[in-house]
């Protein structure tokens, strides 16, 4: 599956991320030859494709996202930070407090997080616990993966990169 995007502004990133709220996916794409254009789409042959930036979809991730009280937001953003640091939140009322390891701010404290552990759970003992949040199906709005995704896109996507949700 491709994306074909309209750049009013230089992207600078070679991904884009979009939320598959019908299958619950995060889905990631990367930057594709705009040759491909041609090659997917009835395009006439003196199209000028240099304004445009052609997304191929490089992997579907498992994700959960708001509810019906909580939704994600919908709507165009872009990734405005990331750290590797952990996270303490207060949202969960019911549980106190709860903590992630990383994180993607994507609007205001709408985050791509992991699962979520105990506030006293540290990165090192993370692997002696069970995350807290295994039989969620939503979540407060955020969008939550598992660890090992997650540290895949703080490894790789940049602040300024594209997300449709």
């Amino acid at each position: 599956m491709y994306i074909v995007k309209k750049e009013f502004e230089n992207q600078g990133t070679n991904y884009l991320l979009k939320l598959n709220r019908t299958d619950h996916k995060l889905e990631v794409y990367q930057k594709a030859d705009n040759a491909v254009l041609n090659e997917y789409y009835s395009i006439r042959p003196d199209f000028d494709a240099s304004g445009y930036t052609m997304y191929e979809k490089l992997k579907s991730i498992d994700c959960i996202f708001g509810g019906e009280k909580s939704p994600t937001p919908m709507g165009i953003f872009k990734i405005e930070n990331k750290s590797v640091e952990e996270y303490l939140s207060g949202y969960y009322p019911k549980r106190g407090q709860v903590k992630f390891f990383g994180y993607l701010v994507i609007f205001e404290d709408y985050f791509i997080h992991s699962d979520l552990y105990d506030a006293e759970v540290t990165r090192k003992s993370m692997q002696d616990y069970e995350p807290i949040s295994g039989n969620d199906t939503f979540t407060s709005g955020c969008i939550r993966i598992a660890q090992i995704e997650l540290e895949w896109l703080i490894e790789n996507i940049e602040p300024g990169t594209t997300v449709i949700m």
